[in-house]
């Protein structure tokens, strides 16, 4: 599979990270529109968060029994008209909207994950996928409450993901048809825990992951209101958060396995512990905020060496689809934990329990000998 392909599906699966990324602004958009409270705006969420789980889990079942290219426009063209409907109507149909557009993004995202996976390098490709998704994302954060809600509330935030899924879509056209696959292969479906073992655990060490540094993510702005920054700072703390995740993909697909297959989770560990302390020390909002930067770069690396590992030992490269379940599963949860745990116990225990969890996928990596290092 030449670079070229890998972009446009690259550019493709940033679809599926629509849904996560504006969804602060969706809310603020549609609740000031429609004059929702916040319990209706958190079902919104939990709703979309529904669809993409159902089409994440879906993905396994029909990714190699379609035309890759086909698939992925028809894709486009639901995932368009979801995100246009849902300014059209209200109620029920409001939330079926929701689910509509979570659930349309989450199969692109499948889809490409499960594409990039038969690539001889997945370090680069994942890596790639990771910075031009992000930096995408960078230049929509940007663009969509400057140029569409300001001037159209949500109306303008449908409209131009709408606008930016088709955009994005366009990559569909280069991507491939679809591998040569087996038949006994496709109607396999999960492989089982013998079949794929190392990418189970693999898998279960991911979400673990997951979930903390998403619940993280998820309160990273409230912990840091204690500093009482101002608007600008924020803005200026989360777009060099995208962009930074951005330059983390693209370290990954440059060095990809030249340091070997542990040391770079090795690596992800020291990146992640240094900022969490950080973060936990920090005596003034600009410590904080460095801090959360090199905690977003270690956490992104971390997201692209996982996902790399994964695919490596699963034989069946269905597994990997599973990775966009895992982050489904982080965006209903992580924020709940998390939640929870600043509540009872403040953020210095949420920050115990983030580092708990990074700690999970150096212990796994590490207990690989040099022989087995050579495909994880």
């Amino acid at each position: 599979m030449s670079l070229t392909v890998i972009i446009a599906v690259s550019m493709v699966s940033a679809i599926g990270g629509l849904v996560f990324n504006t969804m602060p602004l969706l809310v603020q958009s549609l609740g000031e529109s429609l004059s929702l409270s916040a319990a209706s705006l958190g079902n919104l969420s939990f709703a979309a968060g529904l669809g993409y789980l159902a089409g994440t889990l879906s993905g396994p079942i029909w990714v190699d029994r379609y035309n890759w290219r086909l698939s992925a426009l028809a894709v486009v063209i639901l995932a368009s008209l979801s995100f246009v409907a849902s300014a059209y109507v209200s109620g029920l149909m409001l939330y079926a909207t929701w689910v509509g557009f979570g659930f349309f993004c989450a199969l692109m995202h499948a889809l490409c994950m499960r594409i990039l996976a038969d690539t001889p390098n997945p370090e680069l490709s994942y890596g790639t996928r990771l910075s031009v998704e992000l930096i995408t994302i960078s230049v929509l954060l940007y663009a969509l409450p400057v140029i569409f809600i300001a001037q159209y509330g949500y109306a303008g935030a449908a409209y131009g993901l709408a606008a930016f899924v088709v955009l994005l879509g366009l990559g569909a056209f280069l991507m491939p048809a679809r591998t040569s696959v087996p038949q006994d292969e496709i109607l396999a479906g999960y492989p089982s825990w013998e079949q794929a073992k190392e990418a189970w655990i693999g898998l279960g060490v991911f979400l673990i992951y997951l979930l903390a540094n998403v619940g993280l993510w998820i309160f990273l702005a409230v912990i840091a209101n204690k500093f009482n920054p101002e608007p600008e700072a924020f803005s200026l703390m989360f777009s060099v958060l995208k962009v930074l995740g951005g330059v983390a993909g693209i370290l990954g697909a440059v060095v990809g396995v030249r340091m070997g297959s542990r040391i770079p989770h090795v690596l992800c560990f020291v990146i992640l512990i240094a900022g969490l302390v950080g973060l936990w020390l920090a005596p003034n909002f600009n410590v904080f905020m460095i801090s959360s930067w090199v905690w977003e770069f270690g956490f992104t690396l971390g997201c692209l060496y996982q996902t790399a590992a994964i695919a490596r030992v699963d034989p069946s490269n269905k597994l990997v689809v599973l990775v966009t379940t895992a982050f489904g599963i982080s965006i209903l949860a992580g924020g709940w934990v998390a939640g929870n745990v600043l509540d009872q116990f403040g953020a210095s225990a949420l920050y115990l329990g983030v580092a708990i969890a990074v700690c999970l996928p150096v212990i796994f990596y590490l207990r690989i000998n040099d022989k087995e290092a050579s495909v994880v």
